[in-house]
């Protein structure tokens, strides 16, 4: 039987950390972070519906487990101001992970939670977000958006011992 040599064991430890921290680190993290924050400001915050419109791919697909499926316009169109009606989207902290797609652009996943003043509790989902990189900007060409539920002990637990 032929045991792996230390080093190729090493390499690959290095490897699977060097892939983990790019995930949560590097450049592609930075600039989708930064997407993530201005895609939720436009929506929850600014309630923006021209530059809402203008994150998103022509022919976007957006897939919600409480809303079902929308595509195209239906997905770029705002409806309602969460802001107005109380509505606070936060992103759970060390949950973002990005991923480079090669010649297309990169997908993001993470959980974020959704609070509603004059509400008890908090809801958690998870999301994951296809975004296209595209003359030289980042537009979103597809959205999961599930596991809405109402935030419990464990979630948080999961939350505070997330990696950042």
């Amino acid at each position: 039987m032929h045991r792996p040599s230390t080093f190729l064991v090493l390499a690959l430890a290095a490897s699977l950390a060097t892939a983990q921290e790019t995930s949560r680190s590097g450049r592609l993290f930075d600039e989708l972070a930064a997407m993530d924050r201005e895609l939720f400001t436009v929506a929850f915050v600014d309630c923006d519906v021209a530059r809402f419109k203008a994150l998103f791919t022509e022919g976007a697909e957006f897939y919600h487990d409480r809303d079902g499926a929308k595509t195209g316009e239906a997905v770029t169109r705002l409806n309602g101001c969460p802001r107005e009606q109380g509505v606070r989207r936060t992103l759970v902290e060390g949950s973002l992970e990005v991923y480079p797609i090669k010649d297309f652009g990169a997908v993001q996943m993470g959980r974020h939670t959704f609070t509603k003043v004059g509400e008890k509790g908090v809801e958690i989902a998870q999301f994951v977000h296809l975004w296209r990189y595209d003359e030289g900007r980042w537009r979103l060409a597809r959205v999961l958006s599930f596991d809405h539920r109402p935030m419990t002990e464990r979630d948080q637990g999961r939350a505070s011992n997330a990696r950042p």
